[in-house]
């Protein structure tokens, strides 16, 4: 019995809790009003698209990359671009980076900022705070915050999803 109790405690009870988290988050609807309610973005199939050194020694730089976005607040796919003042000075596989970024959805514009230290180890590449900066259209107004993520590696070094979790309210 006490076997099944810590196999309960350890796998079942938190896999049931993330799941209901997780399955409510997908389910919200994206209905205007002044409420905070959960927020999921993702950004897949992300392409840097450009890249200008902002100085001699090529140490700071912007960089804009453009992508698919998803949403739990939107039916269908969109599109993820942001712009990224990113510098190189804390050497080896870590940056500095401060991301402007959009997600654009057939109901409107979500923007998000943030401001992070990654390092290309193991386990996750960004773990951070955003902030929901504004919105457009179904999101006029938009205000929030969360969580973000990305993992450290990919094959064959393509790009892994950021993924942004929080609440948002309109």
């Amino acid at each position: 019995m006490t076997r099944i109790k810590r196999l309960l405690l350890a796998v079942a009870i938190p896999s049931v809790i993330m799941g209901t988290m997780v399955g409510g988050a997908l389910s919200a609807p994206a209905l205007a009003d002044t409420g905070a309610r959960p927020l999921t973005l993702t950004s897949i199939q992300l392409q840097f698209t450009s890249f200008a050194c902002l100085n001699d020694s090529c140490s700071l730089a912007h960089v804009t990359v453009d992508g698919k976005g998803t949403s739990n607040l939107s039916t269908g796919a969109g599109s993820f671009h942001a712009d990224l003042t990113v510098d190189f000075s804390p050497g080896g596989t870590c940056n500095i980076v401060d991301e402007s970024v959009t997600f654009t959805f057939d109901n409107g514009m979500i923007f998000t900022h943030s401001h992070h230290e990654d390092c290309a180890t193991t386990g996750l590449r960004i773990d951070t705070t955003f902030q929901v900066t504004g919105g457009t259209e179904a999101f006029q107004g938009a205000t929030g915050s969360g969580r973000e993520f990305s993992a450290a590696g990919a094959p064959k070094g393509a790009p892994t999803p950021v993924i942004y979790v929080g609440t948002i309210s309109f």
